[in-house]
C-alpha cells in the first residue's frame, strides 16, 4: 500500500496519539503557534524525523493549501477482517454493533461517518474494495483522526459479509427509504449490522433483499433525503440511546 499523507494540525495530533506509524513530518517555513509546538514536541519526542519546506512545496505535498502549515506521511492504514470487528464488541463484553456500507464514494462521507462510528462506539466499519471511497488523506482529515481508532474492514463482497455476519447470529438492518417503520423502531440492543446506501443510489437491490429489517429515517420537511453521513449519525446514536437507557 502506498505512503498516505494526512494535513492538518488537529488530525496529525491524533495520529501522534493513537500510535500510528508516521514516518515523516514536514513543516511550513513561518508557521507558528502553541499548538504546532506541542505537535513538533511530540514528534521529538518519538523521534519522527521533521523537516521544514516552503510553503508552496508544501502545499504540492499535501495536494491542497489547507494543510494549516504540517503534513505527515506514514503507511496507509491497516484494514482488518470483519471478524476483527466482532471480537472488538466480545472484548468490551457487548454484543457487536457494526456499520456496513454498501457505496459510499465519497472520501469526506468516509470520514465523517468514521467520525461518527468512533464517537458511538461502534465496533467497526465494513467498506468494500469496489465502488467505495477508501481512507485517504481526505478521509482522515475529515475524520479528525478518527480513522485510526476505529477498525476498519475492506472486503471484496458486501453481499458475501452479510451472509456470514447472518451465521454469526448478527441481524442485518438496513437504512433505506423503503423501510416501514422508522428507525427508532429498531431494537439495538440485538447483535445488528446496519447497512448505509452510498450517496444518491441508497442501497443495491440484492443487498437489501438481504437485510432482515429495513426502517426509514422520518423526513417532515420538504427535502426526501439525508447526506448518507448524517443518516449514520441518526443511526448510531439510536444504537447509544437504546443501549444506554
Amino acid at each position: 500500500m502506498p505512503d498516505l499523507k494526512t494535513y492538518g494540525r488537529h488530525p496529525v495530533k491524533e495520529a501522534l496519539q493513537s500510535g500510528a506509524p508516521v514516518r515523516k513530518i514536514f513543516l511550513s517555513q513561518g508557521s507558528r503557534g502553541p499548538e504546532l509546538l506541542e505537535l513538533i514536541h511530540r514528534a521529538e519526542e518519538k523521534r519522527i524525523p521533521l523537516q521544514t519546506l516552503p510553503r508552496q512545496e508544501l502545499d504540492r505535498l499535501a495536494e491542497t493549501d489547507k494543510h494549516q502549515g504540517i503534513v505527515a506521511v506514514m503507511p496507509g492504514v491497516d484494514y482488518v477482517s470483519w471478524e476483527k470487528l466482532l471480537e472488538r464488541g466480545r472484548q468490551k463484553n457487548e454484543k457487536p454493533a457494526l456499520l456496513l456500507l454498501d457505496g459510499v464514494e465519497d472520501p469526506r462521507n468516509l470520514g465523517a461517518i468514521l467520525r461518527v462510528a468512533d464517537g458511538a462506539g461502534m465496533h467497526g466499519v465494513v467498506i468494500t474494495k469496489r465502488r467505495c471511497a477508501e481512507v485517504t488523506a481526505a478521509a482522515i482529515k475529515t475524520s479528525a483522526g478518527a480513522a485510526f481508532h476505529i477498525p476498519i474492514a475492506q472486503e471484496t463482497n458486501l453481499n458475501a459479509v452479510i451472509e456470514q455476519l447472518k451465521r454469526e447470529n448478527i441481524w442485518i438492518v438496513g437504512c433505506d427509504m423503503a423501510g416501514e417503520k422508522p428507525i427508532f423502531a429498531m431494537d439495538a440492543k440485538l447483535p445488528i449490522a446496519v447497512v448505509l446506501g452510498g450517496e444518491g443510489l441508497g442501497l443495491h437491490q440484492l443487498v437489501r433483499k438481504k437485510c432482515d429489517f429495513l426502517f426509514h429515517i422520518p423526513m417532515r420537511g420538504k427535502v426526501d433525503s439525508l447526506n448518507v453521513s448524517t443518516a449514520a449519525a441518526i443511526v448510531c446514536y439510536e444504537v447509544v440511546r437504546q443501549r444506554l437507557a
